[in-house]
């Protein structure tokens, strides 16, 4: 009896490392030929927002890649895509310095 209290205190101890979204991937590049691409970190986001996965999928971001539309800084500076919070109030504004995303 004391083995099946034991295994369940490791499950409930184990149980919020393994839930907290760090089975995905990290690192996402967004490819721009003409600003340079755009390396997106989900850990670095994730700390901030403490792993809050919703605030971002669905509703900005699809967590289907393929189904998000191109974004212009246009766009962005409007409060589409990363615009959404990268407003200069959430976070740095998208029209400040452009180094901060774009790796020429």
């Amino acid at each position: 009896m004391k083995l099946h209290w034991l295994i369940a205190l490791t499950l409930l101890v184990i149980s919020p490392s393994v839930l907290s979204a760090r089975w995905i991937t990290d690192k996402v590049v967004f490819v721009n030929e003409d600003a340079g691409n755009i390396e997106f970190s989900h850990y670095r986001h994730l700390e901030i927002l403490g792993n809050n996965c919703p605030s971002c999928h669905n509703e900005i971001f699809h967590i289907v890649t393929n189904k998000n539309p191109d974004f212009t800084m246009s766009d962005m500076e409007k409060g589409k895509s990363c615009g959404a919070c990268h407003d200069g109030k959430k976070a740095f504004t998208v029209s400040d310095n452009c180094d901060t995303c774009h790796q020429m």
